[in-house]
């Protein structure tokens, strides 16, 4: 038992000693190595400063492959999630990029690390790695040096992993024959709340929101109250100041908003102060009400969604944002066609849309949700089901995670944290009792 504790204790150093004397020779991959392809795997995680800008220009955001790369300061990271801790093997399979003689690159793991030399491609051996326990594993890897200089570093194409720590383990990436659609796995799991309503028919649902400090980050949708045709919450963009945005689909089901039919299209029928209203497409088509506003994380938010069915088979839907200050604001009015129907289908979720941004996490709390059915009454919501997207539901991502928190549910994303909530997990919290103050005939004027 010594020995073998020595022997644990000494490997990353006898591994160290064995690659800077032998790594450039190229290695005989392990049939039963599981296969880690660059795309979908591997982000731009250095330096911070810029990072949203710089990403792109290295990484293409939607294909997931490796555009040019030869900044000694840009760092890019592997990631992915194993159940088990102990030892890993890593191999990796590069190429020279055109113009470039050689190239060393550095990999590292907890302060484990491991140069590697490449003056041809083919696949290397880097290392054995320790990872002291289940969960995500981060493996950074460094461009040092290319000749001649200024050239572009060697090129990443493979990684394979093999070992205690990765055999019959469950982990989570992106495998090869999922590449096509690395651009949803690089943005991370969508995790959603289904709400359970009241029996009877809701016309209004309010909830509040509060992003803790740290957690505003870009390219994030803060949804508070989706419904089955629509959705409404808050954002934060790369660019730009934050927003409002409230959303109605089209009964009509295309990507292409102008090919919807004249009698399909969503209407607006008013729009507050400093709204765009406009058709919107690509994922799903219909109408598009959005503001700038200059929320704060650490404030507390409030959305008011109202869907009304009329007589002549449309139904009308109202999207109200209230400020931290507690003033309303009207988004706008929208009448869907071909539609009747009372609120349905309540939830809210919290998105990543830019990939490069994934690797940050972020966080919403929602909470003091209520409903008002049609005869005036008000009761509160205080049932909830997890739910996440594909990139969740195939294990491509595990860093999705929510829970019930006193008056409050939590959702949390992105990041590459190591917790991770059931898909399907059912919440419940405490009843609040704080009925919202709303005054209708003044949201009306708005």
């Amino acid at each position: 038992m010594k020995l073998r504790y020595l022997l644990l204790l000494l490997l990353p150093l006898l591994g160290a000693c064995a690659n800077k004397a032998g790594n450039a020779a190229q290695v005989a991959v392990d049939p039963s190595a599981i296969v880690l392809p660059f795309q979908g795997n591997v982000f731009v995680t250095a330096p911070e400063a810029g990072l949203y800008d710089l990403a792109p220009t290295v990484i293409d955001q939607s294909e997931g492959t490796l555009l040019r790369w030869n900044d000694p300061s840009v760092g890019l990271s592997l990631f992915f999630r194993t159940s088990k801790a102990g030892i890993f093997h890593l191999d990796v399979a590069v190429a020279l990029p055109q113009g470039t003689k050689e190239s060393e690159l550095s990999f590292s793991v907890g302060g484990q690390s491991f140069p590697l030399s490449v003056k041809a491609a083919g696949t290397y051996s880097v290392g054995d790695f320790r990872v002291e326990k289940p969960g995500y594993v981060r493996v950074d890897i460094g461009g040092v040096s290319a000749q001649p200089s200024g050239a572009q570093f060697a090129r990443p194409g493979r990684f394979y992993l093999s070992g205690e720590a990765v055999k019959g383990a469950s982990l989570c990436y992106t495998p090869a024959d999922k590449v096509e659609d690395s651009y949803w796995y690089r943005r991370g799991p969508s995790v959603h709340l289904f709400y359970d309503f009241p029996e009877g028919d809701v016309e209004w649902f309010y909830n509040e929101a509060t992003v803790p400090e740290g957690a505003d980050i870009p390219a994030t949708y803060y949804m508070l109250t989706g419904f089955s045709e629509g959705y409404m919450g808050i954002q934060t963009h790369v660019k730009g100041a934050n927003s409002v945005l409230f959303s109605v689909w089209s009964p009509y089901e295309t990507d292409n908003p102008g090919s919807i039919p004249a009698d399909e299209r969503v209407q607006t029928l008013r729009k507050g102060a400093g709204v765009t209203a406009q058709d919107f497409g690509g994922e799903g088509s219909g109408g598009q009400s959005f503001m700038d506003f200059p929320w704060k994380a650490g404030e507390t938010l409030g959305t008011l969604v109202r869907v009304h069915p009329g007589g002549d088979g449309t139904t009308d839907y109202t999207g109200y944002f209230r400020d931290a200050e507690g003033k309303w604001h009207l988004l706008a009015s929208f009448r869907r066609p071909k539609t009747h129907t009372w609120y349905k289908g309540a939830y809210s979720f919290l998105e990543c849309f830019d990939p490069s941004t994934s690797v940050y996490t972020r966080q919403v709390r929602f909470s003091n949700g209520w409903v008002r059915l049609k005869d005036g009454s008000w009761q509160e919501v205080t049932q909830a089901r997890f739910s996440c997207d594909n990139t969740g539901r195939t294990g491509m991502r595990g860093d999705l995670y929510g829970v019930a928190d006193g008056d409050g549910f939590v959702l949390r994303n992105c990041g590459f944290f190591d917790e991770s909530t059931q898909y399907g997990s059912r919440f419940s919290r405490p009843a609040g009792g704080r009925q919202p103050e709303i005054d209708f005939e003044s949201l009306e004027k708005l």
